[in-house]
């Protein structure tokens, strides 16, 4: 089994005020031949409010276009709270382009506003909504969707039991608590959001107490291991709360791009 380190994560510099690009090879057990060499390009937390990330939006997009991934994926909170603000957001991300297609599961934040409207603007562009089910994106490549831990009912053992023991495995969830209920004898690929990273990163009070006392989470940002399986949690792009809340402090917005390599058993 190959070790994944953080020192994989190798961030691509983007032009400021921006995003981070992050790239990460990741060697994923029972990854057939035929997709050694997979892309991902994972967008979180949008969190739209009245256009205020349209244009870092816009930007993610070309950006990930650029790169011609293989799959995007998109971890939810896609609006803040307004039902207004889903349609604009889900048309800005048809204009995403992944040769292969793109998948997504929605957060509490999309509760908030209109869970139902969400799922069917992003199938609305073809994105293919995952809620607790899996789908063979490519022969041998699983990609399986759980919904939200907060504020939906999230049924991991169900998008799993579609799945066949050993195929390579990625899931989507927005919330990375459902990393914990990951099965010991399952090795899989989790990609989550829901964090911001913290959302505030201070001296005195750093990104992990934030997202403990607000969360209850000690997944922040970054790479996590719980037996064979792996976790991502990315930064996302928006920003949560009111004003003047709605803010990063020494934590900037992020794109995730993952290389898949085939692990050894």
């Amino acid at each position: 089994m190959l070790e994944l380190d953080p020192i994989d994560a190798v961030p691509v510099p983007s032009p400021a005020p921006g995003f981070e690009l992050s790239r990460h090879t990741v060697p994923l057990s029972g990854l057939p031949r035929e997709a050694n060499g997979v892309t991902i390009a994972q967008v979180s937390d949008t969190h739209r409010h009245g256009g205020d990330v349209d244009a870092l939006l816009t930007d993610a997009v070309e950006r990930i276009n650029a790169l011609r991934p293989d799959f995007v994926v998109l971890t939810g909170d896609f609006v803040e709270r307004r039902v207004a603000d889903v349609l604009p957001v889900a048309r800005i991300l048809a204009g995403l382009r992944p040769r292969r297609g793109t998948f997504a599961v929605v957060g509490n934040h999309d509760y908030t506003a209109d869970a139902c409207l969400m799922r069917s603007a992003l199938s609305g562009f073809g994105c293919e909504v995952l809620d607790n089910r899996a789908v063979e994106a490519l022969p041998g490549l699983w990609i399986a969707g759980t919904d939200d831990v907060h504020s939906g009912s999230p049924d991991l053992a169900a998008a799993l039991r579609q799945v066949p023991t050993g195929a390579a495995t990625v899931v989507l969830s927005h919330n990375p608590r459902a990393f914990t209920q990951v099965p010991a004898d399952r090795e899989l690929l989790m990609l989550s959001g829901h964090t911001h990273g913290g959302q505030f990163d201070f001296l005195f009070f750093p990104a992990a107490w934030v997202c403990w006392v607000h969360l209850r989470t000690r997944y922040v940002h970054g790479w996590y291991r719980r037996g064979n399986s792996r976790l991502y949690v990315n930064r996302g792009l928006g920003t949560a709360g009111s004003w003047p809340l709605r803010r990063r402090v020494r934590c900037e917005p992020e794109v995730s791009v993952f290389h898949l390599v085939a692990g050894s058993e």
